[in-house]
């Protein structure tokens, strides 16, 4: 039966000539998170790909046996046809998947994930992520391999007489084969079948990711549950962690400093789409990025050492509001039966006597944001559907129409108001016709449009000052989240996350205004910083601390697919938690403290789980 075997052996060889380019090209897009990187650690990526390169070889090689049975005694020329055809689809859904995980790797820095699949409801932001020529670009390169494979392909003989000899070895083949393929696909004999941390070696993600087979991957998907059956992310006793995380956030009083003028101002938050720390030269980023920002921060309050929770906007909105940190591989405001459980800064201001609005220039309906925001309490809601357009991008009108329909608006709003703006021009891909003077390679693009928002930022502040209410509203200007653009960071680490969080408004104490303040924090932490200078209860936000309260140890804290990352005044750690170990750390000479951080880390991980899994008992 040496024709059969060497069949199946030929086929195999293709296979793994497949995904051997496929990791190529996933390395060569992802040039920019491998600087650094050593040959030796490339060559290792591959060698880490080989088990689970075998075991998807295995998954399409056993269906090829199954399919191969009767040929081994009769010839039956549509099964050849069939397995042929099945092979075909095969090299297409793979190259397919392939562009797929580079664009998320590119966006996100993750593969395939639940989470990804869950906005493929909203396919028109989707898309909408993604220039026509990046996605053009991608097209193209899947095309290309799925044709040089189905090339390839063809030139194996599928023809070929599987029923040479006697019938005893075509038994024994039928029988053989099968068990083969199956040893292969649990990635070898040993007694645990292939997970994925078997990819899981490296500090640096790219190579973790790219010695992940995206077909296996994507089975491991649609095999699981759609949801937690128990928490991923045990590490301590239950006890155990929470004492670590009541330690520290501790139970505090008033805050140590008071910021406002008057005791019920309006309280204006501005959130600016996707702007990063490395784009404000206060906080040590590029000059002329953001001038009218750098201006502000004279009029203002700036911490400097403030952290996105995530890297997605609803998940910075969830914590805005809520109070509740994202999650590594699910979003809780796409769960309908668990978002509306979460507290809401919006209601306790609305028991107060505060009225509230949510102002965006986009579908506001996209990812449950509306129904989420209408949980929480806003009493209006304004998306594109609420004002004419003139200009937009994808994502909606520009940010100049946006910040002049407040203006308009903001003053019919009864006092004290609490009111968001949500912008949305400089979302990736950063592809708005407006011209800043910034041309050329992505980042400039990335540039271009921060500076664009950031000149109608000024204008809109300065205009706002005439207006009857500014003189009393207290205004937050903060990012949903950072970018790894334009210095291409690491997705995952400290720098990608940190971001700007400024305070000002004519609500805001003389005496803080041009001030730097080097508290960490996070997105969790506004809701009681506010409350708290309010004086209303805030108790109800656990995960969040007072940045103005000295007696509070004051941390940030984020998630990113399957790990999190910590960072306090003395060290910063972020932990891959499906490879089990540190990929980032800022001083390694202060080991005490990174170990300290990590476990800070893992409590609250396994504590944030326990709860979002609790929403739905």
């Amino acid at each position: 039966m040496k024709a059969y075997f060497r069949y199946f052996g030929t086929l195999a060889l293709l296979l793994f000539a497949l995904f051997l380019v496929q990791r190529h090209l996933f390395l060569a897009f992802g040039h920019a998170a491998l600087k650094g990187t050593s040959l030796l650690e490339i060559l290792e990526c591959h060698w880490r790909a080989l088990p689970m390169d075998m075991a998807t070889t295995g998954y399409v090689l056993l269906l090829a046996a199954l399919l191969t049975w009767p040929l081994l005694f009769k010839e039956i020329p549509a099964l050849h046809r069939a397995v042929r055809i099945i092979l075909i689809v095969f090299i297409i859904g793979s190259a397919l998947l392939n562009v797929v995980d580079i664009g998320l790797f590119d966006a996100w820095g993750v593969k395939l994930d639940r989470k990804a699949l869950s906005y493929l409801r909203y396919p028109g932001e989707v898309l909408g992520a993604t220039s026509p020529g990046r996605m053009a670009l991608l097209l193209l390169v899947a095309a290309v391999q799925s044709l040089l494979f189905i090339f390839l392909l063809n030139k194996i003989d599928h023809g070929r007489n599987f029923r040479n000899g006697p019938p005893g070895p075509r038994i024994a083949a039928a029988l053989l084969m099968p068990v083969l393929c199956i040893v292969a696909l649990r990635g070898g004999p040993q007694d645990d079948p292939i997970n994925k941390s078997w990819s899981f070696f490296s500090s640096r993600p790219v190579l973790n990711l790219a010695a992940l087979n995206s077909v296996w991957n994507a089975l491991e998907i649609a095999v699981q549950p759609a949801e937690f059956a128990s928490n991923p992310y045990n590490y301590m006793p239950k006890d155990e962690a929470l004492r670590t995380v009541q330690i520290t956030h501790p139970a505090t009083g008033m805050p140590s400093m008071a910021i406002l003028k008057q005791p019920r101002p309006n309280v204006l938050l501005i959130m600016l789409e996707s702007w990063t720390a490395d784009i404000i030269e206060p906080l040590g980023g590029d000059s002329g990025v953001a001038p009218q920002f750098t201006r502000l921060c004279k009029e203002g309050l700036l911490f400097t050492n403030f952290y996105s929770t995530g890297f997605r906007t609803e998940q910075g909105l969830c914590a805005l509001i809520s109070g509740f940190p994202s999650q590594p591989t699910t979003t809780i405001i796409r769960k309908f039966g668990k978002f509306d459980q979460l507290p809401s800064v919006v209601r306790t201001l609305d028991s107060a006597g505060y009225s509230s609005r949510y102002y965006y220039a986009g579908d506001a309906t996209f990812a449950n944001t509306r129904a989420y925001l209408e949980a929480m309490g806003f009493i209006k809601v304004y998306d594109e559907t609420a004002f004419p357009i003139k200009r937009r991008t994808r994502w909606g009108a520009f940010d100049e129409e946006l910040f002049n329909f407040h203006l308009h608006d903001a003053g019919t709003a009864p006092a004290p108001f609490f009111q968001i703006i949500m912008t949305s021009t400089s979302h990736e891909p950063f592809d708005a016709p407006v011209d800043e003077g910034f041309s050329g390679s992505d980042a400039q693009l990335y540039r271009n449009t921060v500076h664009y928002t950031d000149r109608c930022l000024g204008a809109f502040l300065d205009s706002a000052k005439h207006q009857p209410w500014y003189a009393n509203t207290l205004v937050f200007i903060v990012a949903d989240h950072g970018h790894y653009l334009p210095h291409y960071l690491s997705q995952y680490g400290a720098a990608r996350h940190r971001i700007p969080f400024l305070v000002t408004g004519g609500a805001l104490a003389d005496a803080l205004r041009g001030q730097r303040d080097s508290t960490y924090g996070s997105h969790v932490d506004f809701p009681v910083t506010l409350l708290a200078q309010l004086g209303l209860p805030h108790n109800q936000f656990p995960w969040g601390r007072d940045l103005f309260c000295n007696a509070t140890p004051h941390s940030a804290f984020w998630t990113f697919n399957n790990g999190f990352g910590m960072a306090d005044s003395s060290q910063e750690v972020v932990f891959d938690a499906e490879g089990k170990r540190i990929i980032e750390l800022r001083d390694s000479s202060r080991t005490a403290d990174g170990q300290r951080l990590l476990h800070q880390g893992q409590a609250t991980l396994q504590l944030l789980l326990d709860r979002y899994i609790e929403f739905d008992q």
